[in-house]
């Protein structure tokens, strides 16, 4: 009789394989490994809102303190004006008008202008102009006479002077 062949059952072949690949791991090409960058940008966000909170707070603080100075200026500015205006009344009742008058007819000699004949009238607007004239021309007749030049010159100068101003 035939002997059938049987090699379609034989998993010998299959088990030895099975063996090598457990002994053996096949090594597989890994990946890199890549860093999360998440908590390191979250990490930078939470800075970055912590940064600016303190900064913005600092900002607040420096406004408050400057409020806190002028407070107390106006304060004392307020009572130095309260003294300034205590003073000018005290300075007001000192001068007592009644008591000038009686130094001044007493103790200087003086006396109220006879109406007819002691008061004489000064035209003020005159004076004071012939004044600021002579002011503003620093340049005399005597320099005319001596150097011309030095006349001019000095009157080159008052012009450009008065043009500046």
């Amino acid at each position: 009789m035939l002997k059938a062949d049987n090699s379609a059952y034989d998993y010998s072949r299959y088990e030895q394989l099975e063996l090598e690949q457990i002994s053996e791991p096949i090594a597989k090409p890994r990946k890199k490994a890549q860093k999360k960058a998440k908590p390191k940008t979250h990490l930078m966000s939470i800075l970055f809102v912590f940064g600016l909170s303190i900064f913005i707070i600092s900002r607040y603080a420096y406004i408050a303190e400057i409020n806190y100075n002028i407070t107390n200026l106006q304060k004392e500015y307020d009572v130095a004006v309260k003294e300034n205006t205590d003073l000018n009344v005290q300075l007001m009742k000192a001068v007592n008008l009644e008591a000038l008058e009686k130094t001044a007819i007493e103790e200087l000699g003086m006396q109220y202008p006879d109406v007819r004949n002691q008061i004489a009238y000064v035209n003020v607007k005159n004076s004071v102009q012939a004044d600021d004239k002579e002011d503003n021309d620093f340049y005399n007749i005597n320099d005319l006479q001596e150097n011309k030049y030095i006349a001019y010159t000095k009157a080159v100068i008052n012009n450009i002077l008065n043009v500046l101003d």
